[in-house]
């Protein structure tokens, strides 16, 4: 009876750890894509904010990479401007609601003005395809996942280009390569949140 018994456990964790290992890639990746956030896909609808910016705090942080003026230069002319920003699924746009004449009249030419304008929407749109989920493949997209020693290898085709990606033990994307006449290399740095990982 115990030998019985002990074939009937047996046969349950068999049936278990089978069915692990049989999850199909196109379940992993639904797996993978329901774990990030994607605020577009929750009704965020299409926003602008206002740019609240302290350009004595970010030259603490960072090196001068021009003649933007001194930091008395920036507090009394730049900071007043009000720059406003508007995000939508394909776009970010950054304005002063200045014409491009009274930037152009402010020192240096405007090119604090142009710096701040261009570090913003650069950050927006590294952050819009993460925001959209389209970092990772489609749903329909034909994938293949391997399990490594510290996570998971995906690998698909994105427009005849071979795309490999790296994904943690968690499905955090640790990092992906394009395998193309030129190939690229991503290191994105994803952190966790209630909503998923952003």
């Amino acid at each position: 009876m115990q030998i019985y018994r002990a074939s009937i456990v047996f046969c349950s964790f068999a049936l278990l750890c089978h069915a692990q290992v049989t999850k199909t890639d196109q379940a992993m990746l639904t797996e993978v894509r329901e774990k990030y956030d994607a605020p577009f896909n929750r009704n965020l609808k299409s926003f602008d904010c206002a740019v609240d910016f302290s350009w004595k705090e970010h030259f603490k942080e960072t090196f001068r990479v021009g003649d933007e003026g001194t930091d008395e230069e920036l507090e009394k002319i730049f900071q007043p401007i009000r720059n406003r920003v508007t995000v939508t699924r394909q776009s970010v746009a950054v304005s002063s609601g200045m014409t491009g004449d009274a930037v152009h009249k402010l020192p240096h030419g405007g090119m604090a003005e142009g710096l701040l304008e261009h570090a913003v929407q650069r950050s927006l749109y590294t952050w819009l395809p993460a925001s959209t989920k389209l970092l990772l493949p489609d749903p329909a997209t034909p994938v293949h996942f391997e399990p490594t020693s510290s996570g998971y290898k995906l690998a698909f085709k994105m427009q005849a280009v071979d795309v490999e990606m790296s994904l943690t033990s968690d499905m955090r994307l640790r990092n992906a390569i394009s395998k193309a006449p030129q190939s690229e290399h991503f290191d994105p740095e994803f952190t966790p949140d209630r909503m998923g990982f952003f």
